[in-house]
C-alpha cells in the first residue's frame, strides 16, 4: 500500500521533532503548537460516525472526539460521558443597527423595517431626514441612555399603523419643533402597545412637539420609562386599556403630562407610581368628550405641577384617586338640611304608613351624589356600601304625640330599622336621631320619612332636618 511509507516517515518525524508543520514553511511554526496543519482551501475531517458506533468505543480516554452523524453535533468524551457541543444557528431576525446603512432603503421619507425582525440599536443613530415605520418589526436597545434613534423629520420618528408595538430600552430623541417622538395608531383595537422599562424621549436643547400620540390598542402599557421634554403623551381612539406605571415625567413647558383628548373612548386607565416633576402646566388632563368607563390613580408624585388635574377630580363618575399627592382621596358624600321649615307633611294614616318628610332642603355638599329636597341621588359607577345619618327636630302637635322616622330608597320606605321618640305633650320639642347603612348602585336615591304612631293628629312641621350619606 502507496500511503503507509508517508505515514511511517510522518510518525518517525513527530518522533523525532518536538514540533511539526503540514502545509508550508515549517520554520513558521507556532512556537505554542505539537502539531500545526496550515491550508486555505481545506479543513481537517475527524473520524464520523453514529451514537450506537460512537458508544461502541471502547474504553473512550478523555478529550476524544467524534463527530455525530446522527445528532449533527460534536462530541468530546469527559468524566465517564459524551458531551454535545450543539451547533447553534445565529439568530438572523436580529438585526444590529450602528448607522442608517444598517437599516432598510427608504422610499421617500420612510424607512420601514422588517416585520419579523428584532432591531437592535448600539448607539444613538440619526435617521434625518427619515422616519421609522415599525411595520410590527420590534425595537431595542443595550444601553437605554446611550442607545436610540433621532431625526428631524416633521411628525413622528417613530409610526405604527394596525400593529403590535414593542419597545425597551431605547431613547428617541426629536430634534426640531416639528418633530415628535411616536405616533402609534390602531383602529381595529386588537393590537397591543408596549413601551417597555428603559424607554425614553429626550430633548438636547431644541424644544420639540414631545412625546407624541398613542391611539386606539386593546392596550397600551407603559412602565418605567423617562420622558424630559416639551410636551408629553397624547392618549385618543377607541381603547380597552391605558397603564401607565413608575414613569418620570419632567420638563413639560406646554400641555400635560398626559392628556387624554376628546375623542378617547376607552373601559380602562390605570395611573399608577408615576412621578411628574416640572414647573406650571397640568399633569393629568382629560378633555371634555372623552368616554372614560373606569379610571384609577394611585400614589402619584406631583411636585411644582401648577394643575395637577384638569378636566376631572377625585369625584369625577367612574375615576378612583387615592394616595396622590395634592389630590384628595375619592368618596362619596352628601349633605343637605333645612332649619326653620314651615312646609307641614301630611300624615293620612299611622303606623306602618311612612310618608316623606316635605320642605325645600339645602346642599351642603354633594359628592358622586346629586341633592333637591330631602332626596340624595346616588350617581357613582361602583356599588357603595353607605352610612346614613338622620336628625329631624320638631314640635309636639298635641298631646300625647308619638311619631318614628325611616330611610326610604327608590320611594319605598324602609321600616326597619326605625327611631321613635317617647311620647310628648302638645308644643313640646323633640328629636329624632337615626343612623343606618344602605348599599346604593348608580341611580338610586334615598329620602327621609316620618309616621304617627297613635291617632292624635294627622299633620306635622319638621322644622329641623339634617340628612347626611357617605362612603
Amino acid at each position: 500500500m502507496k500511503f503507509l511509507p508517508v505515514l511511517f516517515l510522518l510518525f518517525l518525524t513527530l518522533g523525532a521533532q518536538a514540533q511539526v508543520k503540514i502545509g508550508d514553511d515549517p520554520n513558521t511554526i507556532n512556537p505554542a503548537s505539537i502539531l500545526e496543519i496550515a491550508d486555505t482551501t481545506r479543513g481537517v475531517l475527524i473520524p464520523r460516525m453514529t451514537t450506537t458506533q460512537r458508544d461502541s468505543i471502547s474504553s473512550p480516554p478523555d478529550g476524544l472526539q467524534v463527530y455525530n452523524i446522527t445528532t449533527n453535533t460534536m462530541d468530546v468524551y469527559r468524566s465517564d460521558n459524551w458531551a454535545s457541543t450543539a451547533y447553534t444557528k445565529p439568530d438572523d431576525r436580529l438585526v444590529y443597527v450602528y448607522s442608517l446603512a444598517d437599516l432598510p432603503a427608504p422610499s421617500g421619507s420612510t424607512i420601514t423595517l422588517d416585520a419579523n425582525s428584532m432591531y437592535i440599536f448600539k448607539g444613538i443613530v440619526d435617521i434625518t431626514p427619515y422616519y421609522l415605520e415599525l411595520n410590527g418589526a420590534n425595537l431595542r436597545g443595550i444601553d437605554p441612555a446611550r442607545d436610540g434613534v433621532t431625526s428631524a423629520v416633521g411628525g413622528a420618528i417613530l409610526r405604527s399603523t394596525d400593529v403590535s408595538v414593542f419597545m425597551q430600552d431605547l431613547v428617541v430623541i426629536p430634534l426640531s419643533g416639528s418633530t415628535k417622538a411616536y405616533d402609534f395608531r390602531d383602529a381595529t383595537k386588537t393590537k397591543f402597545c408596549n413601551l417597555f422599562s428603559g424607554n425614553s424621549v429626550v430633548e438636547i436643547g431644541i424644544p420639540s412637539l414631545g412625546v407624541g400620540q398613542i391611539s386606539g390598542f386593546k392596550a397600551a402599557t407603559i412602565v418605567k420609562n423617562y420622558w424630559s421634554c416639551s410636551d408629553g403623551l397624547k392618549v385618543t381612539g377607541n381603547m380597552g386599556k391605558f397603564a401607565c406605571a413608575f414613569t418620570f415625567i419632567t420638563n413639560v413647558t406646554s400641555g400635560a403630562g398626559i392628556e387624554f383628548l376628546g375623542t378617547l373612548v376607552i373601559d380602562d386607565i390605570d395611573l399608577s407610581n408615576n412621578y411628574f416633576v416640572y414647573n406650571g402646566q397640568s399633569g393629568v388632563k382629560l378633555n371634555a368628550g372623552a368616554v372614560v368607563d373606569r379610571g384609577r390613580m394611585t400614589t402619584n408624585m406631583f411636585r411644582d405641577v401648577a394643575t395637577p388635574l384638569m378636566g376631572l377630580d377625585s369625584y369625577t363618575a367612574g375615576w378612583s384617586m387615592r394616595q396622590n399627592t395634592n389630590i384628595p382621596d375619592s368618596r362619596a358624600f352628601s349633605f343637605i338640611y333645612f332649619s326653620g321649615n314651615s312646609t307641614v307633611t301630611s300624615l293620612p294614616s299611622a303606623y306602618p304608613f311612612f310618608y316623606k318628610i316635605a320642605g325645600a332642603t339645602t346642599t351642603i355638599d354633594e359628592k358622586r351624589f346629586s341633592a333637591s329636597d330631602n332626596k340624595i341621588t346616588y350617581n357613582g359607577v361602583d356599588p357603595l356600601s353607605g352610612k346614613v345619618s338622620i336628625v329631624i327636630s320638631a314640635k309636639a302637635p298635641a298631646n300625647n304625640s308619638d311619631f318614628s322616622i325611616g330611610l326610604g330608597k327608590n320611594a319605598a320606605a324602609l321600616i326597619a330599622p326605625v327611631s321613635s321618640m317617647a311620647a310628648a305633650s302638645n308644643g313640646q320639642s323633640f328629636q329624632i336621631i337615626l343612623n343606618a347603612e344602605v348599599d346604593l348602585v348608580s341611580g338610586d336615591y334615598l329620602e327621609v320619612y316620618i309616621t304617627r304612631n297613635n291617632n292624635n293628629t294627622s299633620s306635622i312641621k319638621v322644622e329641623e332636618l339634617q340628612f347626611r350619606v357617605t362612603d
